[in-house]
């Protein structure tokens, strides 16, 4: 069996297999190895690094090392999930293919730690340096099929079984006895001939997780796994728990426990032990919130239970107390507890009106089991407040996102973890920040960004933004524009060493702020700039207008006259829109610019007089909304259009197809080209430059018939007769994002969703992988203007990462398992 430390995808045309292996089982990197590494300045355990601010898009799930409490984690939406050793000055991130739902510990050995994503239970020994595959069964994997618009995975096993990680519970006095809560949906012979069946299990280890059981099948959804720790360590009380639920396993046996009277759904749970009493005690909430949206907002409630369930106590009057009359509850986000210590009791709330024209929002604590609650992080809107305006908690630090946006924009923690043992420790993550507390609450310090002295703020490591690619300024090489999702255009005047906001105060509409999807520096003109931004992010995922017209878009085109120091709205013409891809004519008039924009839903507009007036460009582009996503432009002036596929289901030749389109008369009319053979997601076209005539095409895949089949039409191809006809070059990505190169060596880049970028050193007719960069949701590599051995890697929720151009061979890759097919 061919077997290899690093993690590398090989989606094949028939079978779309993950595959591991490499040529020599020495060259294997063992845990024993791990002293021997480097770790370079970032924190990371190869050569790759970041730029950016840190921070910026939604964080979930921290858990603190119980035997280590400077030992902690955190994960995003986003794929990545990121370790720190000091306490949060410095994080790695790392990548297990998958959004991670949890981390649980082994208390008793502090360098064990496991993670679950939604595909695959993990085991770390090495404190999460490397991972291996402990569920399902390495040996019973065959495939692992990217699908679907996110290429979001699925791991089939050899009998067709389909897993999804729920929960893990390590019990405390017994570390090698696990507790796995898994959805299972598996082809079975049933009456009335072969059906899915699908139900909920619970697998027992005893072992470490070498080895599972299935000790029972239940039919109600659940999403956490509690033990009793006073209970006998050979006959553990378990209760298994859901928003509408909470079982109990007690001498073997299931039964029922009764949710408190008008609960409605509870929308977190945490425990404790109680070591004075010897007490188990479990801790509720429930009402309107983020996570239950369509509860009522009179409900908001915070349960205790000391017997199993048997009674439950309410405790938050101490809280509720705190509003104005008549004004509705406040929302309870989260609870967090202190294993050891669960009279320590922290709560995330929002919505909490302590005046008529005051919201607090941020995180309240109780001492004493929740008799009394003090408001320990108090952010708060007032009415009429502007942006920024909101004061932030007096005992809490600030980072970029408070001093660009408010206290509003992250809003109050989705999820926060206690220390076990330190009741003053709690980490809390929102929806761009990492806050922690080490003195119970009396001060919150931010983790995910640092002040550069004299410039602006600087990545610990926390990479969570989404971005579309970086404009360097050609008259000033320290200046760089960042477009970006959601924390808008970004901009670094020391080459990239610290960031600030380029949209504050300075001529950009409020309603644009959100997104810049292409920043177009004037390669002949100091300091003209332009861009196109827009209140909608995310495009082209199909997310974004699954269930909104894209007539309802905002956005549009803006310039600068002054490097992006102040801009002016230059759209006028084309109303509102959101614009993806701005291209100038390098041969037009440089004092009126003749230029092209994307719009996605409206097609193309042109200007030539620099975007003081535009005209829309559409004939020859067919359909309704046709979703323009990028323009490029041949050196003999031609233009080549992308047009995004709105379509999600897998089917071809209907009017949901993306299309290619060429102009030869400066977009004054198109002409549509033949794509490929089963080809209908065009994303990027790429122009040889030595031979104008060789096209180069990236594409996304379109479902398979069901899940268990690979998706198709995906990858990159090649054209050598000017689009007339195309070949396949590399399919075994089924999901490339952006094509690129490197114009000083003619060097191909690409990438795109399935956790690998790609070099290319012979015009695109091989192409390898660049190892040490694992981000599942890579977009577009850029090389380095200022040093050709280095590239950028833009992504979708990961940053912007900065490494060797040719990867990095020693790079230890995340997830160590050796799996064969």
């Amino acid at each position: 069996m061919l077997i290899n430390s690093f993690f590398k995808l090989l989606v094949s045309v028939t079978f779309s297999l993950v595959v591991f292996s490499c040529n020599n089982t020495s060259e294997m990197k063992t845990n024993a190895d791990l002293s021997a590494v480097t770790v370079n300045p970032n924190g990371r355990n190869d050569d790759w690094g970041f730029i950016g601010p840190g921070g910026g898009g939604a964080m979930f799930n921290p858990a603190i090392n119980p035997a280590n409490t400077d030992h902690a984690f955190v994960s995003c939406d986003m794929t990545g999930s990121y370790v720190t050793y000091d306490g949060g000055n410095h994080w790695r991130m790392f990548n297990l293919r998958g959004v991670t739902q949890f981390y649980s510990f082994d208390r008793k050995e502090s360098n064990i730690v496991y993670a679950g994503t939604s595909l695959m239970l993990f085991k770390s020994s090495d404190r999460g340096t490397s991972w291996h595959v402990l569920y399902p069964n390495p040996s019973d994997i065959i495939a692992i099929q990217a699908q679907g618009d996110h290429a979001d995975e699925v791991v089939i096993t050899a009998d067709s079984t389909i897993t999804r990680i729920i929960k893990l519970a390590v019990d405390p006095a017994d570390p090698k006895k696990l507790f796995l809560l898994v959805d299972i949906s598996k082809p079975e012979e049933l009456p009335g001939g072969k059906k899915l069946n699908v139900f909920l299990a619970l697998l027992v280890s005893n072992d470490g997780g070498e080895n599972w059981l299935e000790e029972n099948k239940f039919d109600f959804e659940a999403d956490n796994i509690f033990i009793d720790p006073t209970s006998p360590p050979t006959n553990r009380i378990l209760y298994l728990s859901g928003k509408k639920t909470l079982r109990v396993r007690k001498n073997g046996e299931w039964d029922m426990v009764n949710i408190p009277e008008g609960a409605g759904l509870i929308t977190q749970y945490a425990d404790g032990l109680d070591t004075n009493t010897n007490q188990h005690i479990i801790y509720a909430i429930s009402g309107q919130s983020y996570f239950n949206p369509n509860g009522s907002k009179n409900d908001s409630r915070i349960y205790k239970t000391d017997d199993g369930g048997k009674t439950w106590n309410r405790l938050e009057k101490g809280l509720t107390g705190k509003k104005t009359d008549k004004a509705p509850d406040p929302e309870f986000r989260s609870i967090a507890v202190c294993y050891y210590h669960p009279e320590n009791i922290y709560i995330s709330y929002d919505n909490l009106h302590i005046d008529e024209n005051t919201v607090s929002f941020g995180v309240a604590k109780s001492m004493d089991y929740g008799n009394f609650w003090e408001l320990v992080w108090n952010d708060k809107a007032t009415a009429g407040s502007g942006l920024n305006a909101e004061p932030i908690s007096p005992n809490r630090e600030s980072g970029w996102l408070d001093e660009r946006f408010g206290p509003w924009w992250s809003e109050n923690p989705f999820h926060m973890s206690v220390a076990d043992h330190d009741p003053n420790i709690c980490y809390a993550t929102d929806f761009g920040r990492t806050i922690k507390t080490i003195d119970g609450g009396n001060t919150w310090q931010q983790v995910y960004t640092n002040k550069v002295v004299g410039g602006g703020w600087r990545s610990r490591g926390l990479q969570v933004t989404t971005g579309y690619m970086l404009a360097f300024d050609p008259f000033d090489s320290l200046h760089i524009l960042m477009a970006d999702t959601d924390t808008g255009l970004m901009e670094s005047f020391d080459g990239g060493k610290s960031w600030s906001s380029a949209t504050f105060n300075n001529g950009v509409p409020r309603k644009w702020v959100n997104s810049t999807y292409w920043v177009a520096f004037d390669p002949e003109n100091k300091g003209k700039v332009w861009a196109v931004m827009s209140g909608t992010h995310d495009l082209p995922r199909p997310k974004m207008w699954r269930h909104t017209s894209m007539d309802s878009y905002k956005g549009g085109v803006l310039v600068s006259d002054n490097g992006g120091r102040t801009w002016k709205v230059t759209s006028k013409d084309i109303g509102e829109s959101a614009l993806t891809h701005i291209l100038i004519d390098p041969e037009s008039d440089i004092q009126n610019r003749t230029l092209y924009v994307c719009g996605f839903g409206n097609g193309v507009y042109k200007s030539v007089d620099g975007g003081k007036s535009w005209q829309q460009k559409n004939r020859g582009i067919e359909g309704n909304q046709p979703a323009t996503w990028r323009i490029t432009r041949r050196n003999d002036g031609q233009l080549f259009l992308i047009v995004s596929r709105k379509s999600e289901d897998g089917s071809i030749d209907n009017e949901r197809d993306g299309a290619l389109y060429r102009s030869a008369n400066k977009g004054e009319t198109w002409l549509k080209m033949k794509l490929p053979k089963g080809v209908n997601g065009p994303t990027s076209l790429m122009v040889d430059p030595e031979n104008p005539n060789r096209l180069f095409l990236s594409t996304w895949g379109r479902n398979g018939e069901n899940r268990y089949a690979p998706n198709r039409g995906g990858g990159i191809y090649v054209s050598e007769d000017d689009g007339h006809s195309w070949t396949a070059v590399f399919t075994h990505d089924q999901h490339i994002h952006d094509l690129t190169m490197d114009n000083r060596n003619g060097v191909f880049y690409a990438c795109g969703f399935n956790s690998s970028a790609y070099r290319s050193e012979d015009k695109g007719y091989t192409w390898k992988r660049l190892k040490g960069y694992n981000f599942k949701w890579g977009k577009r590599v850029q090389p380095d203007p200022v040093n050709p051995d280095k590239i950028y890697i833009i992504t979708f929720g990961g940053g912007v990462w900065h490494g060797p151009a040719k990867g990095d061979e020693k790079a230890l890759e995340d997830i160590a398992t050796p799996l064969a097919y």
